[in-house]
């Protein structure tokens, strides 16, 4: 009797220092699980599993898969909506609103005057990478009427101007981007664009064309809130240019992607 229950007993011991050893290893593990990152690169998600491959694809499919996991799949209340598992994981979520069209003030055809104004997009991404976004337009020069058009602004370097300049005998419509994720491009350093780190509002002016261009950028998500990103649009006619009278339009295509 004494001695079945000294059995009982060792085993009882050696069942709880196993689960013991198994709460080490999970706890092991969740600390391992930690989202990882250097000054060279970031560990955007990870997971405990047996196995799995990165990609299989063919012509016709392409299969990412893991092994082990629990507790995958979606579920969602009125408050919130989980997306669970690896795969799951790397699946992001980015939208950007939709303004009205811009219209400028008149300017003068012929004793030469300038019009301004702001287009607003919120752009929202949960990417942790981040999200560029991009501005081209849908012809060349841009802003055009049935008469006439105004040129496209041409920087005089390779950077964007600090001031919107153009020749007396000339007229042009550029844009500049402000905004919180203003590309490093259109920062500022109080007289000189793309150096430092200001974003003075009203300054550097480039030039719309059918290449898209990179005028807001960030690296991180920025879920919930979201990013004001504005666009500001100048048309001006030169003093000694004759400028056609018409009404002038100009398509704008803008893509927010993530990184």
């Amino acid at each position: 009797m004494n001695i079945s229950f000294l059995k009982k007993i060792r085993v009882e011991i050696l069942l709880f220092i196993l689960i013991i050893i198994i709460i080490n290893i999970i706890s092991s593990n969740t600390l391992f699980a930690q989202v990882m990152q250097s000054n060279t690169y970031k560990m955007m998600s990870d997971s405990i599993n047996a196995g799995g491959e990165d990609s299989s694809n063919s012509s016709n499919y392409m299969l990412g898969d893991t092994l082990g996991e629990i507790g995958t799949g979606d579920s969602n209340s009125n408050n919130y909506f989980l997306h669970a598992g690896f795969w799951q994981m790397q699946k992001s979520y980015i939208a950007i609103t939709s303004p009205a069209d811009l219209e400028l003030s008149s300017i003068g055809g012929i004793t030469g005057e300038a019009s301004e104004g702001t287009l607003v997009w919120q752009v929202t991404t949960d990417n942790f990478a981040g999200y560029s976004m991009n501005i081209k337009s849908a012809s060349t020069p841009a802003l055009t009427s049935l008469e006439d058009s105004f040129d496209d602004y041409t920087p005089t370097g390779s950077d964007p101007d600090y001031n919107f300049s153009i020749a007396s005998t000339t007229s042009a419509f550029g844009f500049s981007p402000e905004g919180i994720d203003t590309s490093t491009r259109f920062l500022d350093n109080g007289s000189i664009c793309n150096s430092g780190s200001g974003e003075t509002s009203s300054k550097c002016w480039d030039g719309l064309s059918t290449t898209s261009k990179t005028i807001f950028q960030r690296n991180t998500s920025n879920h919930e809130g979201g990013s004001t990103a504005t666009v500001r649009f100048r048309a001006e006619s030169g003093a000694d240019h004759i400028q056609t009278s018409g009404a002038y339009s100009a398509p704008i295509i803008v893509t927010a992607i993530t990184l």
